[in-house]
């Protein structure tokens, strides 16, 4: 593991470290941490498994006397911001280890990252963040590194108890992953932060088809949680009869929660009875209950889901959004504005 040491001091027998894969202890770290503040929290299962899918990681480390203390993951990614290519940098998570919180040691790394990410992410170029609306943690961090774009991305929620398997629906064909991304790129084509051609995986990816054409399209990702609280009445219910009721517990199990995060949509106007066939199959598929769908407040693909469909029972539970924060580097006032005016893309590749 190659290792490049960014800040040290040795009075106080700290530095600060970055490297493309990540320790034991790293590991230790971000598997223990309780994320979220105060609506949803909950622990990551499965953690190695999930930053696998990082596209070309850089792990941050504070450490002190050599134990790890503060850990900042990034992703470095290209996507298309009026018609060219930039470079990024996806903030993907940080975690302190506990009895360390409060130390200031997150805006100490935060400050040397930054430094980094400005001299290496080229221009144009920009960092990004999704920032969960309730947690104090990270609207700090946010707070502290600055930002000039901000959008609201609401977390949608998609569930259904019992998910149906449409006969209609089946996975893509190698052949199809072509058409699929060009239909996607003309969908969103009003959209900034696209990266179809690189995000979209075709082996996680299901159609609906009719007479042999796509008229929808879903890629799939399976989160796993262990869900520590849940909001409201409802949630609160939920915690407290699921695990009495064992028939109830197998069917929504929140210490072993999945949740199909649905990326790469392809909705075209008139295909959203389809759609919503498409995506309760992909629950089916998976064995979960729950969906969610991450697009941006103002975009026209969300208006018309919210105005064609049932979303479910449960999709109130986990309700909430995140704000999409956005610090950018050598782009013209131009290229800012489309930023600023246009709906914005989340990736089916960045990393949560």
């Amino acid at each position: 593991m190659s290792i490049e040491i960014i800040w040290s001091d040795t009075k106080s027998r700290r530095e600060i470290t970055r490297s493309d894969t990540m320790s034991d202890q790293v590991r230790d770290i971000l598997g223990n941490t309780v994320w979220g503040s105060r609506d949803t929290r909950y622990c990551i299962l499965g953690i190695e498994k999930k930053l696998a899918r990082l596209r070309a990681p850089s792990y941050f480390v504070l450490s002190e006397a050599g134990q790890e203390l503060c850990v900042f993951v990034l992703d470095y990614c290209l996507k298309q911001v009026a018609g060219q290519t930039c470079g990024a940098y996806h903030f993907v998570m940080a975690s302190t280890l506990p009895g360390h919180q409060n130390e200031g040691l997150a805006n100490l790394l935060i400050d040397h990252v930054r430094d980094y990410c400005l001299a290496t992410v080229g221009a144009p170029g920009f960092g990004f963040a999704y920032v969960e609306a309730t947690t104090e943690f990270s609207l700090k961090l946010s707070s502290h590194i600055g930002h000039s774009i901000e959008t609201t991305i609401p977390l949608t929620l998609f569930t259904r108890l019992f998910p149906r398997r449409d006969p209609n629906v089946g996975p893509l064909k190698a052949e199809e992953t072509a058409g699929l991304i060009e239909s996607l790129e003309g969908l969103y084509a009003d959209h900034e932060l696209s990266d179809f051609a690189t995000s979209l995986n075709p082996s996680e990816c299901f159609v609906y088809r009719r007479n042999g054409k796509i008229i929808a399209a879903a890629q799939t990702e399976v989160l796993t949680w262990r869900v520590v609280s849940l909001p409201g009445v409802i949630g609160a219910a939920l915690q407290n009869i699921l695990p009495r009721v064992p028939g109830l517990s197998r069917m929504l199990d929140l210490q072993n929660l999945r949740i199909v995060r649905l990326g790469n949509l392809l909705v075209p106007e008139g295909s959203e009875a389809d759609f919503f066939s498409l995506i309760e199959t992909c629950l089916s598929y998976h064995k979960a209950r729950i969906g969610l769908i991450l697009l941006d407040e103002r975009s026209p693909v969300l208006d018309r889901l919210r105005n064609n469909g049932r979303f479910g029972v449960l999709s109130r539970v986990m309700n909430g959004s995140a704000k999409l924060h956005i610090d950018v580097v050598g782009m013209n006032d131009a290229t800012i504005g489309q930023l600023t005016s246009r709906p914005l893309l989340v990736s089916a590749a960045d990393v949560f």
